[in-house]
Protein backbone atom coordinates (compact mmCIF):
# COMPACT_ATOMS: atom_id res chain seq x y z
CA UNK A 1 0.00 0.00 0.00
CA UNK A 2 2.68 2.88 0.96
CA UNK A 3 0.66 5.54 1.64
CA UNK A 4 -0.71 7.67 4.71
CA UNK A 5 -3.73 8.76 6.18
CA UNK A 6 -3.70 12.33 8.47
CA UNK A 7 -5.87 12.20 11.63
CA UNK A 8 -6.16 15.91 12.15
CA UNK A 9 -7.24 16.40 16.19
CA UNK A 10 -8.38 19.68 17.93
CA UNK A 11 -7.59 18.13 21.32
CA UNK A 12 -4.88 19.27 23.69
CA UNK A 13 -5.73 17.72 26.67
CA UNK A 14 -3.49 16.97 29.69
CA UNK A 15 -3.48 13.39 29.46
CA UNK A 16 -3.62 10.39 26.01
CA UNK A 17 -7.02 9.21 27.53
CA UNK A 18 -8.46 6.41 25.72
CA UNK A 19 -9.02 8.63 22.47
CA UNK A 20 -5.29 9.39 21.74
CA UNK A 21 -4.41 5.12 23.04
CA UNK A 22 -7.25 4.21 20.66
CA UNK A 23 -5.74 5.94 17.72
CA UNK A 24 -2.02 5.31 18.62
CA UNK A 25 -3.52 1.25 18.61
CA UNK A 26 -4.56 1.80 15.52
CA UNK A 27 -0.83 3.03 13.73
CA UNK A 28 0.25 0.24 15.43
CA UNK A 29 -2.24 -2.16 14.18
CA UNK A 30 -1.60 -1.11 10.62
CA UNK A 31 2.21 -0.65 10.96
CA UNK A 32 2.60 -3.93 8.77
CA UNK A 33 0.15 -2.79 6.13
CA UNK A 34 1.80 -0.29 5.00
CA UNK A 35 -0.67 2.70 5.40
CA UNK A 36 1.00 5.25 8.16
CA UNK A 37 -0.92 7.33 10.37
CA UNK A 38 -0.08 10.96 10.32
CA UNK A 39 -1.15 13.37 13.40
CA UNK A 40 -1.93 17.13 13.43
CA UNK A 41 -2.93 18.42 16.90
CA UNK A 42 -3.71 22.42 17.82
CA UNK A 43 -0.84 24.87 18.70
CA UNK A 44 -2.58 25.27 21.95
CA UNK A 45 -0.74 21.55 22.79
CA UNK A 46 2.37 23.52 23.15
CA UNK A 47 1.57 25.55 25.73
CA UNK A 48 -0.27 22.29 27.88
CA UNK A 49 1.12 19.56 29.14
CA UNK A 50 -0.58 17.82 25.99
CA UNK A 51 3.34 18.66 24.70
CA UNK A 52 4.93 15.29 27.15
CA UNK A 53 2.43 13.27 25.60
CA UNK A 54 3.31 14.60 22.22
CA UNK A 55 7.07 13.86 22.66
CA UNK A 56 6.46 10.55 24.07
CA UNK A 57 4.40 9.67 20.98
CA UNK A 58 7.40 10.72 18.56
CA UNK A 59 10.23 8.87 20.35
CA UNK A 60 7.37 6.24 19.96
CA UNK A 61 7.60 6.48 16.00
CA UNK A 62 4.67 8.55 15.68
CA UNK A 63 4.46 10.94 13.19
CA UNK A 64 3.36 14.07 14.73
CA UNK A 65 2.85 17.86 13.50
CA UNK A 66 1.64 20.58 15.07
CA UNK A 67 -0.48 23.51 13.87
CA UNK A 68 1.04 27.20 13.60
CA UNK A 69 -1.14 30.10 15.01
CA UNK A 70 -0.73 31.38 11.20
CA UNK A 71 -3.62 30.42 9.18
CA UNK A 72 -1.35 31.42 6.42
CA UNK A 73 1.44 29.03 7.55
CA UNK A 74 -1.44 25.91 8.34
CA UNK A 75 -2.52 26.39 4.96
CA UNK A 76 1.31 25.88 3.71
CA UNK A 77 1.79 22.79 6.68
CA UNK A 78 -1.26 21.04 5.78
CA UNK A 79 -0.28 21.23 1.78
CA UNK A 80 3.32 19.78 2.98
CA UNK A 81 1.60 16.89 4.98
CA UNK A 82 -0.49 15.90 2.59
CA UNK A 83 2.22 15.62 -0.12
CA UNK A 84 5.14 14.62 1.79
CA UNK A 85 3.20 11.42 3.29
CA UNK A 86 1.07 10.68 0.32
CA UNK A 87 -1.66 11.28 2.33
CA UNK A 88 -4.91 9.87 0.31
CA UNK A 89 -7.64 10.47 3.25
CA UNK A 90 -8.09 12.82 6.45
CA UNK A 91 -9.99 11.70 9.35
CA UNK A 92 -11.15 14.40 10.95
CA UNK A 93 -11.72 14.53 14.84
CA UNK A 94 -13.28 17.46 16.76
CA UNK A 95 -14.26 20.92 15.09
CA UNK A 96 -11.69 23.77 14.21
CA UNK A 97 -13.56 25.93 11.47
CA UNK A 98 -10.27 27.61 10.25
CA UNK A 99 -8.41 23.97 9.79
CA UNK A 100 -11.67 22.31 8.26
CA UNK A 101 -12.09 25.39 5.83
CA UNK A 102 -7.91 24.78 5.03
CA UNK A 103 -9.34 21.25 4.14
CA UNK A 104 -12.01 22.10 1.66
CA UNK A 105 -10.67 24.39 -0.14
CA UNK A 106 -6.68 23.29 -0.72
CA UNK A 107 -7.24 19.54 -0.55
CA UNK A 108 -10.40 19.13 -2.45
CA UNK A 109 -9.25 15.96 -3.55
CA UNK A 110 -8.90 14.35 -0.61
CA UNK A 111 -11.67 12.27 1.05
CA UNK A 112 -12.71 13.80 4.79
CA UNK A 113 -14.18 11.21 7.68
CA UNK A 114 -15.26 13.43 10.42
CA UNK A 115 -16.16 11.97 13.72
CA UNK A 116 -18.55 13.76 16.14
CA UNK A 117 -17.01 13.59 19.19
CA UNK A 118 -19.44 14.80 21.65
CA UNK A 119 -23.09 16.32 20.89
CA UNK A 120 -23.17 18.75 18.14
CA UNK A 121 -25.64 21.64 18.61
CA UNK A 122 -27.08 23.65 15.00
CA UNK A 123 -26.38 27.35 15.84
CA UNK A 124 -25.52 30.56 14.19
CA UNK A 125 -23.54 31.37 11.36
CA UNK A 126 -21.05 29.04 12.50
CA UNK A 127 -23.53 25.80 11.97
CA UNK A 128 -23.99 27.24 8.54
CA UNK A 129 -20.67 27.39 7.31
CA UNK A 130 -19.92 23.72 8.82
CA UNK A 131 -23.17 22.55 6.47
CA UNK A 132 -21.06 24.24 3.13
CA UNK A 133 -17.83 22.92 4.79
CA UNK A 134 -18.99 19.23 5.18
CA UNK A 135 -21.48 18.71 2.07
CA UNK A 136 -18.96 15.92 0.63
CA UNK A 137 -17.68 14.45 4.03
CA UNK A 138 -18.45 11.29 5.69
CA UNK A 139 -19.85 11.85 9.02
CA UNK A 140 -19.81 9.47 11.92
CA UNK A 141 -21.00 9.65 15.88
CA UNK A 142 -18.72 8.33 18.44
CA UNK A 143 -21.74 7.13 20.20
CA UNK A 144 -25.37 6.40 19.42
CA UNK A 145 -26.79 9.32 21.20
CA UNK A 146 -24.29 11.77 19.30
CA UNK A 147 -24.68 10.41 16.28
CA UNK A 148 -28.78 10.99 16.70
CA UNK A 149 -28.32 14.29 17.55
CA UNK A 150 -26.28 15.05 14.67
CA UNK A 151 -28.50 13.72 12.43
CA UNK A 152 -31.28 16.66 13.55
CA UNK A 153 -28.71 19.03 12.83
CA UNK A 154 -27.35 17.84 8.86
CA UNK A 155 -30.83 16.26 8.04
CA UNK A 156 -29.65 15.90 4.51
CA UNK A 157 -26.87 13.77 5.89
CA UNK A 158 -26.14 10.32 6.37
CA UNK A 159 -24.87 9.29 9.67
CA UNK A 160 -23.23 6.24 10.80
CA UNK A 161 -22.19 5.53 14.68
CA UNK A 162 -18.29 4.14 15.42
CA UNK A 163 -18.31 4.09 19.18
CA UNK A 164 -14.95 4.47 20.57
CA UNK A 165 -12.68 1.73 22.16
CA UNK A 166 -11.78 1.53 25.46
CA UNK A 167 -7.94 1.60 26.65
CA UNK A 168 -8.22 -1.47 28.70
CA UNK A 169 -4.53 -2.20 28.93
CA UNK A 170 -3.57 1.29 30.77
CA UNK A 171 -6.84 0.14 33.68
CA UNK A 172 -3.57 -2.62 34.93
CA UNK A 173 -1.15 0.24 35.64
CA UNK A 174 -2.10 1.02 39.20
CA UNK A 175 0.10 3.22 42.13
CA UNK A 176 -0.12 2.93 45.70
CA UNK A 177 -3.61 3.72 47.18
CA UNK A 178 -4.78 3.48 50.96
CA UNK A 179 -7.54 1.28 50.43
CA UNK A 180 -10.64 1.21 52.43
CA UNK A 181 -12.96 -1.25 54.25
CA UNK A 182 -15.90 1.12 53.95
CA UNK A 183 -18.41 0.72 50.52
CA UNK A 184 -16.17 3.35 48.37
CA UNK A 185 -18.39 5.11 45.46
CA UNK A 186 -16.61 7.52 42.95
CA UNK A 187 -17.50 10.27 40.72
CA UNK A 188 -15.99 12.16 38.47
CA UNK A 189 -15.95 15.65 37.59
CA UNK A 190 -15.76 19.12 38.90
CA UNK A 191 -19.18 20.69 37.54
CA UNK A 192 -21.34 19.74 40.05
CA UNK A 193 -24.72 21.14 37.94
CA UNK A 194 -23.64 18.96 34.53
CA UNK A 195 -22.26 16.02 36.26
CA UNK A 196 -24.98 15.56 38.97
CA UNK A 197 -22.60 15.75 41.81
CA UNK A 198 -24.82 17.71 43.90
CA UNK A 199 -27.55 15.03 43.38
CA UNK A 200 -24.70 12.80 44.96
CA UNK A 201 -24.31 14.89 47.59
CA UNK A 202 -27.85 15.22 48.29
CA UNK A 203 -28.46 11.36 48.17
CA UNK A 204 -24.98 10.88 50.68
CA UNK A 205 -26.75 12.93 53.02
CA UNK A 206 -29.48 10.26 53.14
CA UNK A 207 -27.53 7.04 52.91
CA UNK A 208 -25.10 8.14 55.68
CA UNK A 209 -27.95 7.55 58.01
CA UNK A 210 -28.07 3.87 57.25
CA UNK A 211 -25.05 3.07 55.62
CA UNK A 212 -21.51 3.88 56.52
CA UNK A 213 -20.18 4.33 52.98
CA UNK A 214 -17.21 6.67 51.50
CA UNK A 215 -17.66 9.04 48.77
CA UNK A 216 -14.29 9.74 46.39
CA UNK A 217 -14.44 12.33 43.72
CA UNK A 218 -11.90 13.17 41.28
CA UNK A 219 -11.48 16.41 40.16
CA UNK A 220 -9.04 17.50 37.26
CA UNK A 221 -9.47 21.13 37.17
CA UNK A 222 -11.25 23.73 38.26
CA UNK A 223 -10.94 22.67 41.93
CA UNK A 224 -11.50 26.10 44.02
CA UNK A 225 -15.30 25.87 42.29
CA UNK A 226 -15.96 22.48 43.25
CA UNK A 227 -14.76 23.35 47.10
CA UNK A 228 -17.27 26.08 46.72
CA UNK A 229 -19.80 23.35 46.00
CA UNK A 230 -18.88 21.54 49.11
CA UNK A 231 -19.15 24.91 51.34
CA UNK A 232 -22.63 25.49 49.78
CA UNK A 233 -23.90 21.67 50.57
CA UNK A 234 -21.62 21.04 53.80
CA UNK A 235 -20.54 24.34 55.41
CA UNK A 236 -17.32 22.49 55.66
CA UNK A 237 -16.21 18.86 53.96
CA UNK A 238 -17.62 15.76 55.81
CA UNK A 239 -15.03 13.08 56.81
CA UNK A 240 -16.31 10.51 54.44
CA UNK A 241 -15.69 13.04 51.42
CA UNK A 242 -12.45 12.73 49.86
CA UNK A 243 -11.29 14.81 46.53
CA UNK A 244 -9.38 13.08 44.79
CA UNK A 245 -6.62 14.62 41.68
CA UNK A 246 -6.42 13.22 38.25
CA UNK A 247 -3.97 10.41 37.28
CA UNK A 248 -3.11 8.93 34.39
CA UNK A 249 -3.40 5.46 35.98
CA UNK A 250 -6.65 5.79 36.44
CA UNK A 251 -6.78 2.07 37.09
CA UNK A 252 -5.76 3.18 40.75
CA UNK A 253 -8.96 4.40 41.73
CA UNK A 254 -11.29 1.91 39.73
CA UNK A 255 -9.73 -0.99 41.09
CA UNK A 256 -10.14 0.83 44.33
CA UNK A 257 -13.75 1.56 44.16
CA UNK A 258 -16.64 -0.44 44.94
CA UNK A 259 -19.86 1.38 42.96
CA UNK A 260 -19.34 4.10 40.57
CA UNK A 261 -21.51 7.46 40.09
CA UNK A 262 -22.44 8.86 36.99
CA UNK A 263 -25.63 11.10 38.02
CA UNK A 264 -24.63 13.34 34.82
CA UNK A 265 -27.51 15.98 33.55
CA UNK A 266 -25.87 15.91 30.11
CA UNK A 267 -23.13 14.38 28.66
CA UNK A 268 -21.49 15.00 25.40
CA UNK A 269 -21.29 11.16 24.79
CA UNK A 270 -21.09 7.68 26.39
CA UNK A 271 -19.58 8.28 29.51
CA UNK A 272 -16.70 5.21 29.13
CA UNK A 273 -15.79 6.33 32.41
CA UNK A 274 -18.35 4.16 33.42
CA UNK A 275 -17.34 1.38 31.85
CA UNK A 276 -13.49 1.69 32.60
CA UNK A 277 -14.73 1.11 36.27
CA UNK A 278 -17.02 -1.78 35.52
CA UNK A 279 -14.33 -3.58 34.02
CA UNK A 280 -11.96 -3.50 37.37
CA UNK A 281 -15.16 -4.86 38.81
CA UNK A 282 -17.12 -1.64 39.86
CA UNK A 283 -20.62 -1.66 40.04
CA UNK A 284 -22.55 1.29 38.02
CA UNK A 285 -24.92 3.25 39.63
CA UNK A 286 -26.02 6.28 36.48
CA UNK A 287 -29.04 8.70 35.52
CA UNK A 288 -31.30 7.46 32.50
CA UNK A 289 -29.89 10.54 30.15
CA UNK A 290 -30.25 9.13 26.15
CA UNK A 291 -26.19 9.74 26.19
CA UNK A 292 -25.59 7.19 28.92
CA UNK A 293 -28.40 4.26 27.90
CA UNK A 294 -26.31 1.31 25.89
CA UNK A 295 -27.78 -1.12 24.52
CA UNK A 296 -23.99 -3.34 24.97
CA UNK A 297 -23.73 -3.68 28.65
CA UNK A 298 -26.39 -5.39 30.58
CA UNK A 299 -25.31 -4.59 33.87
CA UNK A 300 -25.74 -1.18 34.17
CA UNK A 301 -28.03 0.11 37.11
CA UNK A 302 -30.22 3.12 36.14
CA UNK A 303 -31.92 5.31 38.30
CA UNK A 304 -34.31 8.11 36.99
CA UNK A 305 -32.50 11.48 35.86
CA UNK A 306 -32.72 13.79 38.79
CA UNK A 307 -35.05 11.79 40.95
CA UNK A 308 -33.39 11.88 43.83
CA UNK A 309 -35.80 8.95 45.79
CA UNK A 310 -34.88 6.63 42.79
CA UNK A 311 -31.27 7.77 43.14
CA UNK A 312 -31.20 6.84 46.81
CA UNK A 313 -32.83 3.39 46.17
CA UNK A 314 -30.81 2.13 43.12
CA UNK A 315 -27.66 3.33 44.71
CA UNK A 316 -28.93 1.73 48.08
CA UNK A 317 -29.57 -1.29 46.45
CA UNK A 318 -25.97 -1.45 44.95
CA UNK A 319 -24.53 -0.83 48.51
CA UNK A 320 -26.43 -3.94 49.72
CA UNK A 321 -25.62 -6.13 46.63
CA UNK A 322 -21.51 -5.18 46.83
CA UNK A 323 -20.33 -7.81 49.06
CA UNK A 324 -23.20 -10.76 47.79
CA UNK A 325 -21.18 -13.40 46.10
CA UNK A 326 -23.41 -13.70 43.76
CA UNK A 327 -22.89 -9.98 42.46
CA UNK A 328 -19.55 -11.98 41.36
CA UNK A 329 -21.53 -12.98 38.37
CA UNK A 330 -22.90 -9.48 37.33
CA UNK A 331 -19.30 -8.25 37.47
CA UNK A 332 -18.06 -10.74 35.21
CA UNK A 333 -20.84 -10.64 32.29
CA UNK A 334 -19.93 -6.63 32.69
CA UNK A 335 -16.23 -7.27 31.74
CA UNK A 336 -17.02 -10.18 29.02
CA UNK A 337 -19.77 -7.51 27.27
CA UNK A 338 -17.34 -4.35 27.84
CA UNK A 339 -13.86 -6.67 26.35
CA UNK A 340 -16.77 -7.47 23.06
CA UNK A 341 -17.90 -4.49 22.56
CA UNK A 342 -15.06 -1.64 23.28
CA UNK A 343 -11.90 -3.47 23.26
CA UNK A 344 -9.22 -1.75 21.15
CA UNK A 345 -8.60 -4.24 18.53
CA UNK A 346 -12.43 -4.37 18.23
CA UNK A 347 -12.95 -0.68 17.43
CA UNK A 348 -9.57 -0.99 15.45
CA UNK A 349 -11.01 -3.56 13.12
CA UNK A 350 -13.79 -1.34 12.69
CA UNK A 351 -11.87 1.76 11.99
CA UNK A 352 -10.09 -0.04 9.33
CA UNK A 353 -12.98 -0.86 7.09
CA UNK A 354 -12.72 3.27 6.43
CA UNK A 355 -9.08 3.34 6.01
Amino acid sequence: MNYSVLHICDYAAAYKGGFINALEFLRKDLKNEGVEQVYLFPHRALSTNAKNWIEEMRADGATVYVQSESFIKNISLVKRIVKNHNVKKIFRHFNDLKIDAIIRFFCPSIPVIRFFQCTYTATGISHKIRTMLYKKDELFGVSKSVTEKAEKSFPDKEIKTLEHALSLDRLSKVDDFTKTDKISCLAVGYNCKVKGIDLTFEVFKRIREKYDALLYVVVASHLEEFEAEIRNHFGEKPDWLTVLPPTENIGTYYHNTDIILSPSRAEGALPFVVFEAMYCGSLAVVSDIPQQITDKVSTVRYFKSEDLDDYEKVLSKAIDDVKKPETDKERQTAKEEILKNYSMQVWADRFKALI
